[in-house]
């Protein structure tokens, strides 16, 4: 089968127009009618239905789509290559990151790396730890900035620590318990709980939380595995609380308005690691990429060593 048919049918069936994909190949109507005949006289059969608002794929159209799909990814792949090795880029570096870092550290290190940019392009990606972890060992990301600790298998992957971190209840920098010492965890009762997939990959992690500091009926609201800053925002506006990272979060207490409450018990650490593959550890961009990272973390991280977790609270 042609490629350049293939990758035709393809931008039909994600237009779900033939006449809005003539337009962006920037070929007639009828020229493009042509190819997708010539493909259905190979397949003996209709790759397209037509319906009231334009087309869509039969089962066999939907999956030669998909092959042009991906020779359209190799395609503009490749045009990327080209284009970055024109303007210097020697290579890339496929970065993987927490939707929390992301709204919080790694936004502030991206924007400062930029102003002295490195000898190679980066792809980024703001997914939970867990999802970062499975690109990462799929061999889709080159690099991941997330939790030291996982529950995931870690075959194949390698970390290094960062920095320290450890877990706390956060409200809204107006709540009365924001400026209240030592809360005994009981006055959480009445909240609602907001869980975030960030904090461990998993939701479980502000359940076995709530347990543990006596609050074994409560159950969050609502869990939040996407943007973090609806989190924040909730926090902000209303009678509710979240587990989350402390020493992330401290520097941007002001900007989201939250603030941690000071409980009668610590919770437990949260350390964040540079993961990588055993393939790639050794990659000079990966090299360039975690000394610039450790040197950005050494200027905004400064806070001394965390104090051990409650030995009743678990480790994860």
């Amino acid at each position: 089968m042609d490629p350049r048919l293939l990758t035709q049918l393809a931008i039909i069936v994600e237009l779900g127009s033939v006449t809005k994909a003539a337009r962006k190949l920037n070929v007639t109507q009828p020229t493009l009618s042509r190819s997708i005949k010539i493909m259905e006289d190979r397949v003996g059969g209709p790759l397209l239905r037509r319906e009231r608002f334009g087309v869509s794929p039969t089962e066999i159209g939907r999956r030669l789509a998909e092959e042009g799909r991906r020779i359209l990814h190799r395609t503009e792949t490749a045009q990327t290559m080209i284009n970055e090795w024109k303007h210097g880029l020697a290579g890339e570096l496929r970065v993987g990151v927490g939707p929390m870092l992301a709204a919080t550290l790694m936004g502030e290190f991206f924007a400062e790396l930029m102003n002295e940019p490195p000898g190679y392009s980066l792809k980024l990606h703001s997914e939970t730890a867990a999802r970062v972890t499975k690109r990462l060992k799929d061999e889709e990301l080159d690099v991941a900035i997330i939790p030291f600790e996982l529950n995931v298998a870690e075959e194949g992957l390698v970390r290094e620590l960062l920095f320290q971190d450890r877990l706390a209840v956060f409200v809204g920098e107006d709540d009365p318990l924001a400026r209240t010492k030592q809360v005994n965890p009981q006055a959480l009762a009445p909240y609602q709980w907001i869980a975030v997939g960030e904090t461990s990959g998993l939701f479980d992690l502000t359940r076995e939380t709530l347990d543990r500091i006596g609050l074994p009926g409560v159950a969050p609201t609502i869990e939040n595995s996407g943007d973090v800053t609806m989190t924040f925002r909730m926090l902000e506006s209303a009678k509710t609380c979240s587990l989350l990272p402390l020493m992330q979060l401290l520097p941007y207490l002001k900007r989201y308005r939250i603030a941690p409450v000071d409980l009668s018990m610590k919770l437990q650490t949260r350390n964040v690691a540079f993961w990588t593959t055993q393939t790639s550890r050794d990659r000079p961009e990966v090299l360039d990429f975690l000394s610039r990272l450790q040197g950005f973390i050494s200027d905004h991280i400064s806070a001394p060593s965390l104090p051990e977790p409650d030995p009743q609270t678990p480790h994860r």
